[in-house]
């Protein structure tokens, strides 16, 4: 229990939020926000929101974007692919989705 509430709050501590410019009648028509993803580690790790896989991350990249539907409670799960010994790294966050907003996230 201790290790889900570290992980929430670092992950809400992860996240920067500003409003972004590019394409605002694209983001407001369709009700999406954007996040940018890095990976700070030397290993791949795939990517999963509201527990559907969305892509895998590979090691040292910096800021892949995906592009999710406004909505509160959205849910972001990281796992380690590769590089471990014994269990892989996993890191979570929850956040809302606000519409034409851009968010970070980095991992791990």
């Amino acid at each position: 229990m201790k290790k889900i509430i570290f992980a929430f709050a670092v992950g809400v501590l992860a996240f920067g939020c500003k409003k972004s410019d590019s394409s605002p009648d694209q983001c407001e028509t369709n009700n999406t926000g954007t996040i940018a993803i890095s990976n700070n580690s030397n290993d791949t790790y795939y990517i999963y929101v509201d527990d559907v896989f969305k892509l895998s991350l590979p090691a040292k990249s910096i800021n892949k974007s995906l592009t999710l539907e406004e909505g509160n409670g959205r849910q972001l799960y990281a796992e380690q692919v590769d590089g471990y010994t014994f269990y892989p790294t996993t890191k979570e966050a929850s956040f809302n989705v606000v519409r034409c907003s851009e968010y970070s996230w980095q991992i791990p």
